[in-house]
């Protein structure tokens, strides 16, 4: 009986200790605070249209593809005194928020599927992921600090979302890997990620309130919204979780779905041939004020005969408006190879795959080497594809559809 008395007043002397930490002033960014996209050590690279607030920046490597129609609301630095002292300040948060004290060491490796956690600091011994729905409760505690640490790399699924409740915000939420960290394609991310000794990416169509930090290693976007975390409960016009299009025959099909919604009016969606001269699509009422998801869709009937860019404008009740996230579209048409795009082609191995069709027409893919030998096969719809380890050259990804099978190459660079 002793021996109990004494563990329980052990496990409450740490809860009480735990409860008077303040979260909100750890770990400190320093220079790093305006960075949405740094590395240490590495290149910088931006594949498709993307849209960033906030600075990108180097210390050492090259920073490339950030060129219209991308557009980047901050600065790009590349290897001067502002890089130096960053680079310093991003390994110095890393190791700040390794040595930050867990209270929570028995969560699995994998979170998401619905779960909902609250504040806390949750040490994960190896790798770890995100997949589905994962809520951060914060309790009506607008200071309660999030930190996810994994011994190993971090990866997100396809469409892995994250949710803010009860007075979270971005700029509280933090995850650290001993590795690199993946975010895989339409991916909705929270918080500041940083990677140690690894490189850190985020894919096509992918949403970060947030940053994306590397101590060594590259950092890539693949056609994604990127923006600094919000330190206010101010109540944002609305919380968008995507914006996605579709073909159906000739016609083009965009959809966008909120999480939340504030004096909402109405969304605008816009069309683009280069980015840069823009003529409105149409109109679609918004929902006021709901803290529900919200699903719309606008068909763009009259699509230009060539890949087009769109964008979502949201216009609140008193006539303020802003602009969300830009998506890129090929030609819609009878053949369904229009409607498919690998990226990044070539490759060292790791490939991403977007078809702006319905996925459920994809029967099967397969993927073949030079001398005909199938070195890849699955029985429906993959977004990712890893190749690493296989032999440079060209290889053949055969795509099977329900009235044909298209065929594209591949190369897998040195």
């Amino acid at each position: 009986m002793k021996t109990k008395i004494v563990q329980f007043s052990v496990t409450v002397a740490v809860l009480l200790s735990l409860s008077n930490l303040d979260f909100a002033q750890m770990p400190n960014l320093r220079t790093a605070t305006n960075y949405v996209v740094f590395t240490k050590t590495g290149a910088v690279g931006n594949t498709g249209t993307s849209q960033i607030t906030g600075n990108i920046g180097t210390n050492n490597g090259a920073i490339t593809g950030f060129g219209a129609p991308t557009t980047i609301n901050g600065n790009i630095d590349s290897g001067n005194a502002v890089t130096v002292q960053c680079a310093a300040d991003v390994q110095a948060a890393y190791d700040e928020l390794f040595n930050t004290a867990p209270t929570s060491t028995s969560h699995t490796p994998a979170f998401g599927s619905g779960e909902t956690v609250f504040a806390g600091v949750y040490s994960i011994a190896a790798a770890g992921s995100v997949a589905g729905d994962l809520t951060l409760d914060a309790q009506g505690n607008s200071n309660a600090v999030f930190i996810f640490k994994f011994g190993g790399a971090f990866t997100t699924g396809a469409s892995a979302t994250i949710h803010l409740l009860n007075g979270a915000l971005p700029c509280n939420v933090f995850w650290a890997a001993e590795g690199a960290i993946a975010m895989a394609t339409l991916t909705v991310m929270k918080g500041t990620l940083i990677a140690n000794n690894g490189a850190i990416s985020m894919g096509a169509s992918g949403t970060l309130v947030g940053r994306m930090l590397s101590t060594t290693g590259a950092a890539s976007v693949y056609g994604v919204s990127v923006s600094l975390p919000l330190c206010s409960s101010v109540p944002l016009p609305i919380e968008l979780i995507s914006f996605t299009g579709e073909c159906d025959s000739h016609n083009i099909i965009l959809k966008w779905i909120t999480e939340s919604e504030n004096n909402n009016y109405y969304f605008t969606v816009e069309r683009s041939v280069e980015g840069i001269n823009w003529q409105v699509v149409g109109r679609v009422e918004g929902s006021g004020t709901s803290y529900s998801k919200q699903t719309y869709s606008l068909t763009d009937r009259l699509p230009n005969m060539q890949s087009s860019f769109y964008r979502l404008k949201q216009t609140d009740d008193n006539g303020n408006y802003k602009y969300g996230n830009v998506i890129a579209m090929q030609k819609c048409g009878d053949k369904a190879a229009n409607n498919l795009v690998v990226f990044p082609n070539p490759s060292r191995g790791k490939f991403g795959l977007l078809f702006s069709g319905n996925a459920k027409q994809v029967h099967s893919i397969e993927i073949f080497n030079s001398s005909s030998q199938k070195i890849y096969g699955s029985n429906d719809f993959q977004s990712k594809f890893d190749l690493s380890g296989k032999t440079p050259g060209i290889y053949y990804m055969h795509i099977q559809l329900n009235s044909e099978t298209v065929t594209t190459e591949i190369v897998v660079e040195k």
